[in-house]
């Protein structure tokens, strides 16, 4: 009987394929198994959303049972504090550098709308109408730079 093999999508080894696996792509070691594990979650958790609100729920319920976990785990790791710590002043210090230029949603502003908008009502002229209701517009200009 012939050995049939496969290359592992993982390591990219070739090995041999397990008869009881039909579609195998991953070969047995732990690293490899992680993977197709981690790959399974993936396209899981955007196609069911069941299990993406499962999750979601066992998490929550995991971290109401052990608040302290951050806590100890940050004691016991002093290396974890101090990179965090280091990322956390370079997050604060690009959050300062951003400007109103740098924001997508320039119009949500308030330093964008100014006191001289007016709101107007456009009326239906003409008696024989269905709809008759006013339509309000406010105006508001906006001026760049």
């Amino acid at each position: 009987m012939e050995q049939v093999t496969f290359r592992c999508a993982c390591c990219r080894r070739i090995v041999r394929r397990n008869l009881r696996v039909k579609m195998q792509q991953y070969c047995g070691a732990k690293a490899c198994q992680q993977a197709r594990k981690n790959k399974w979650q993936r396209e899981k958790l955007q196609t069911d959303p069941d299990y993406r609100v499962n999750k979601r729920e066992s998490q929550q319920t995991w971290q109401k049972t052990n608040t302290a976990y951050w806590r100890h785990y940050r004691s016991r790791n002093p290396e974890y504090r101090k990179c965090n710590r280091h990322l956390q002043q370079a997050r604060d210090k690009k959050r300062s550098q951003t400007t109103a230029d740098d924001l997508a949603k320039k119009d949500a502003l308030s330093q964008y709308f100014n006191d001289t908008s007016t709101t107007y009502y456009i009326y239906a002229y003409g008696e024989n109408l269905a709809k008759k209701d006013a339509l309000s517009v406010k105006i508001i200009p906006i001026t760049t730079r």
